[in-house]
């Protein structure tokens, strides 16, 4: 059954960014988009990809989610890519040497593979152990062998010598393809890797082999969830040639712009929406999805009910949850909301563990896509947090309360102060001390830490809402 085209909507600065991107308007060669999971990157290498065939611009691109890719593979599915697009039709002549290199290279790694591997093929002394048997192989393959070939798999130490040298001579000769192409194109070519964090494996291959030997007319796009920078330090002796833009969530025209197109027309109810949201595509997606479940946008209307904001948060949870397996980090993601930031010593404190173990922990987080940077340590994405938040105080508020409170005492023990009593607690209240400024508000409503502005700013933020909220609950 033929799919319908999925709507998509926004994204334009994006696409700009790329259009001055392969002109050549800009001083760097490498985009790198990145952000969390759900926020719209495949979307975006969808649209980036669309412009390129209306502008006639060869553009090949690599989902990471494919199985056993290797660097021999991807350019192989590069090449072919681009040989079969209306635009790079010349790019298959170029390209035709390294495509021949590269059926070579398979046709060896097969006898590899039906020979059992070089140390079933060969002895110690570099001799083979079955020259029948080896026969038999290479005359299975049929016509296609090369001499070439032949000699190479017939002699364990030009074999060897082949393999270790095979991903930088297909890489050069590919690179020598496209240098040979671009001259008859007279048009810039684009190749794109979407989901790059499921092939991080490679990044490597990919910051230190490939992208730096690409030609001038190459340009290239890299979406997924984590900067160059953090994957690989090694992009940062690169910084002029690559540059790196956080994927934000869609604005309040697209955002609503997306509901309306699913139904939902109520003035009021597409503001409540939007803000509950952010305009973060996957939290739409999933307001969509609970609409249906519903029986329409009449049943959730502005998502007032606590119960239907608690269903949205749970299928993100889910959502988060597929990235990491392990009981303990999954307990943080459902816990560690209650802190407006992290290090390994506050993981530690709300799961009740050793900081060996915190650490532990830490270290996965940092590289989950719904984690971002902080200057004290990592910090929850704002919006997936205050789901989350929400979620946990809807599911047991005591609980909520208890983690909140112990927080609440290790920040004042590391900051050499007294803990607040309960009926202080009642009463706003601002201690600094180093680098730490602690708000207590509200019988265990929060607390902040951080620097004295910072802090200031937040809790005004904070009461701002909780009187807002309260105002709310009043008129209903």
């Amino acid at each position: 059954m033929a799919q319908s085209n999925p709507f998509i909507v926004g994204r334009q600065s994006e696409v700009k960014l790329f259009d001055d991107l392969v002109i050549g308007r800009t001083a760097y060669h490498l985009l790198n988009i990145y952000g969390p999971g759900g926020i719209g990157k495949t979307v975006v290498g969808q649209k980036l990809a669309a412009h390129a065939g209306r502008q006639g611009i060869p553009l090949a691109s690599i989902d990471g989610i494919r199985p056993d890719l290797t660097p021999d593979r991807i350019l192989g599915l590069f090449a072919e890519s681009l040989a079969a697009t209306p635009a790079g039709e010349p790019l298959a002549d170029s390209l035709r040497q390294f495509d021949r290199e590269f059926r070579d290279y398979l046709i060896v790694n097969q006898v590899l593979q039906q020979g059992g591997g070089i140390g079933a093929l060969f002895d110690v002394v570099g001799n083979v152990k079955d020259p029948a048997g080896l026969a038999s192989i290479i005359g299975g393959l049929g016509s296609g062998i090369t001499e070439g070939v032949k000699r190479t798999v017939s002699n364990r130490f030009a074999l060897e010598r082949y393999l270790r040298g095979a991903e930088r001579a297909l890489t050069a000769s590919f690179v020598a393809g496209l240098q040979s192409g671009l001259a008859e194109l007279r048009r810039p070519v684009a190749l794109l890797f979407d989901t790059y964090e499921e092939m991080e494996g490679l990044d490597d291959w990919v910051c230190r082999t490939l992208t730096p030997s690409l030609p001038d007319g190459v340009r290239v796009v890299i979406l997924g969830r984590n900067e160059l920078h953090r994957v690989n330090f090694d992009w940062s002796d690169r910084a002029d040639a690559v540059h790196a833009l956080p994927l934000p969530e869609l604005d309040e025209v697209d955002a609503k712009a997306y509901l309306r197109h699913f139904g939902l027309k109520d003035v009021a109810a597409l503001d409540q929406v939007y803000r509950f949201t952010g305009g973060y595509p996957l939290l739409l997606v999933l307001v969509r999805h609970l609409a249906r479940e519903a029986g329409g946008w009449e049943a959730v209307g502005g998502l007032e009910a606590s119960a239907d904001r608690d269903f949205v948060a749970s299928k993100l949870l889910e959502r988060i949850l597929r990235e990491e397996k392990a009981a303990e980090v999954q307990a943080f993601l459902e816990k560690g909301v209650v802190a407006r930031w992290f290090d390994p010593e506050t993981v530690s404190v709300i799961l009740e563990i050793s900081l060996a173990d915190g650490r532990m922990i830490y270290d996965k987080l940092r590289r989950h896509s719904f984690v971002e940077r902080h200057p004290y340590g990592l910090k929850f994405h704002d919006k997936i947090r205050e789901l989350l938040l929400e979620r946990l105080k809807f599911t047991s508020q005591s609980e909520y309360d208890r983690l909140t409170q112990r927080l609440m005492t290790y920040y004042a023990e590391k900051a050499g102060i007294a803990e607040p009593t309960q009926e202080a607690s009642k009463t706003d209240q601002v201690t600094t001390a180093g680098k730490y400024v602690l708000n207590f508000y509200g019988p265990a409503t929060g607390v902040i830490i951080g620097d004295e502005t910072q802090a200031q700013q937040l809790f005004r933020d904070a009461t701002a809402s909780d009187q807002g909220e309260k105002a709310q609950g009043d008129m209903r």
